[in-house]
């Protein structure tokens, strides 16, 4: 196979320059092709849409504009519908998603639908489109256990200003510079509130963190007060940190903020080890790097390895005078699957992290395979290409030639008398191939010798001048070219050679009966 792939591009090579444009159009079509077909696989296996709302309740006033988004993901050629269940309506009403809808002047849409996105936009809203708006995505043939729907609450009301302020609440564990008490630890519970009395639409509040929105907060309405709450561990993170309530209503001229300032956090180690897995080979000298981030900072370590503590007195390992980095002289092979190990101490508390000594051809073998199996998957899907693109371009090649042939007027005379015969020209040419003359006086299977009424002429190949053709075999006859004779009865010689007119020039006896042509 490697020695056909090789006489291939060597030929190839030969017959660039004279292949036509269209043999490297056929190579671009293939490649467009499989390409083609990678799209329809990865496009096959799709996961079905999903759909996002955004927000999922809405509470506004009278008059206000809302907007009311969806996102579709994996939309493909699946369709996006709004599908409204209005409070005062009895009857779900279904919205296709064009620019401006008739009977409804203050909906409209926008959003790039084709890529998945729809926005619900109701201008000066009214009580009655209180209800559920939902975003619904069908497929194609609108089978129902397709279908794909998210929806958004909204909620309108009469603006009313809440009857209050911020009021904030904390834990008691939470120690601020403006507060007095201990500090704040590390792994404690933690727990900061915020509420709104009365406000309609109820007010927005949210808790922050050095000015970012902590993820671990709820948000509830309840008996006309309205609460942002989190909840969560106190971490390393937190040290030092200021936390904001905001709030927000229509009814107010500008937003309301509170903040705690620098919350005063201790808290033990928080331990790292570089590398986590020491990938070394035999004889190399490992080197360990330990980190730790705590309050106080001032952190003792120790080092184990596999479990027991690393001293001085041990000449295989060195640590610094900081004890944050551990050297092991000359690893050897009873040191792969061994763990190393840092650990650090503060006042309050100590923590651990711990490194793998690993060989490499161990750790990488996975790797090694994926890479193997990602390089046999793009081989395959290489080779294939090239192969579709050798053989169009040796068909190319070979029409060429044959194009070429047809064309030389010293050659088209044999193959169109080849096209006649109803043979390929490669077989007619030279008389090399064996055939049965359907000429007037029979002939023989091979034109090579052709035999009529006891005259015997062996046509072969063409001598140095093509204009010429050898006879062997003293024999009577003679060779004509048409009507006109070139040679009339004449006692031939061995290996004479005589003039040849034209390609279709035949070989005749002396009464003139045709007995094949000869070929050059």
């Amino acid at each position: 196979m490697t020695f056909m792939l090789l006489w291939y591009f060597y030929r190839i090579t030969c017959d660039l320059r004279r292949l036509q444009i269209r043999s490297l159009t056929m190579g671009g079509v293939i490649l467009l092709r499989i390409t083609g077909l990678f799209l329809f696989v990865f496009n096959s296996i799709n996961a079905a849409p999903s759909v996002v709302v955004t927000p999922s309740t809405l509470t506004t006033v009278a008059g206000e504009t809302v907007n009311i988004n969806c996102v579709v993901t994996e939309k493909g050629d699946y369709s996006i519908f709004w599908v409204l269940d209005l409070d005062l309506s009895s009857n779900n009403i279904v919205l296709a998603t064009t620019s401006s809808l008739t009977g409804y002047p203050r909906y409209s849409f926008t959003g790039n639908v084709a890529n998945g996105e729809s926005t619900l936009q109701i201008t000066n809203v009214e009580d009655g489109d209180m209800g559920t708006y939902s975003c619904m995505v069908t497929s194609p043939d609108n089978d129902a256990s397709k279908m794909v729907m998210a929806s958004s609450v909204l909620t309108v009301g009469v603006l009313e200003a809440p009857s209050s302020g911020l009021q904030v609440d904390k834990s008691a564990n939470l120690d601020f510079d403006t507060l007095t008490g201990g500090p704040s630890k590390g792994g404690e519970n933690a727990m900061l509130s915020c509420k709104v009395t009365g406000g309609q639409p109820p007010p927005t509040v949210e808790w922050l963190r050095n000015g970012e929105r902590m993820s671990e907060q709820t948000y509830a309405v309840d008996n006309g007060e309205t609460e942002a709450r989190v909840e969560w561990i106190l971490t390393h993170l937190d040290s030092h940190a200021n936390y904001t309530c905001r709030g927000d209503h229509p009814g107010w001229q500008k937003a309301q903020d509170f903040t705690y300032v620098d919350l005063n956090l201790v808290f033990s180690p928080v331990v790292s080890i570089a590398p986590a897995v020491q990938i070394i080979d035999v004889d190399q000298t490992a080197m360990f790097r330990c980190t730790a981030l705590a309050i106080p900072e001032d952190s003792t370590y120790i080092w184990y390895y596999n479990n027991d503590e690393v001293t001085s007195e041990n000449p295989r390992f060195n640590i610094t005078s900081s004890g944050t980095v551990l050297v092991l002289k000359l690893v050897t092979n009873s040191d792969y699957g061994s763990s190393v190990t840092c650990e650090a101490t503060n006042a309050e508390g100590s923590n651990n992290k711990t490194s793998i000594i690993q060989e490499p051809s161990k750790l990488i073998q996975r790797d090694i395979e994926l890479k193997y199996l990602l390089a046999i998957i793009v081989g395959v899907v290489g080779f294939i290409f090239l192969l579709a693109l050798i053989v169009s371009l040796c068909t190319w090649c070979t029409r060429s030639r044959r194009e070429r042939r047809k064309n030389d007027p010293n050659r088209r005379d044999s193959y169109n008398l080849a096209e006649r015969d109803g043979l390929n020209y490669d077989q007619f040419q030279g008389g090399a191939e064996s055939r049965v003359d359907d000429y007037p006086n029979g002939g023989t299977s091979n034109p090579a010798a052709v035999t009529t009424d006891n005259v015997e002429v062996n046509v072969v190949e063409p001598s140095a001048d093509p204009m010429y053709a050898s006879v062997d075999k003293s024999k009577k006859g003679s060779i004509r070219s048409g009507s006109s004779s070139i040679e009339d009865n004449t006692h031939l010689s061995d290996t004479d050679t005589v003039p040849v007119v034209a390609p279709d020039d035949v070989v005749t006896n002396g009464d003139n009966q045709t007995g094949g042509h000869v070929l050059y």
